[in-house]
């Protein structure tokens, strides 16, 4: 046999094995990026969405007690979900007599950002 036959038989140079594992490393580690994004966002989507009952709850709620004259509360902690929700409710005037703005912030406890915001408008 020939030099030049028996290296091409002898398999792959160590810089063809280095150049494919850093390949497969990249690729890896951008699949791991991604799936831990998607799960961030996951997570992130489902406290959105129970702020947004927590909210809509709480509107309802807030209407009932208006329309039975009950005081409203301004600060209020609603546990869903196996979680505690900092409702906050803020009143405002409007431009029209005997209706006033009602915004509703909920953040789950513990963090720093409102997951929900609700505006409606409330005769008074």
């Amino acid at each position: 046999m020939t030099p030049s036959k028996r290296s091409r038989n002898q398999g792959f140079t160590l810089i063809e094995v280095m150049v494919a594992l850093v390949i497969v490393a990249v690729t890896l580690s951008a699949l791991s990026m991604a799936l831990s994004q998607t799960v961030f966002q996951q997570g992130s989507m489902q406290n959105r969405v129970l702020a947004t009952w927590v909210a809509q709850n709480q509107m309802i709620e807030l209407q009932q007690a208006q329309k039975n004259g009950q005081r409203l509360e301004k600060k209020q902690t609603v546990q869903m979900a196996n979680a505690d929700w900092i409702v906050e409710l803020t009143l405002e005037p409007t431009l029209i007599p005997g209706i006033q703005k009602a915004a509703l912030s909920v953040t789950l406890q513990g963090e720093d950002h409102a997951s929900a915001h609700l505006v409606s408008v409330m005769g008074q």
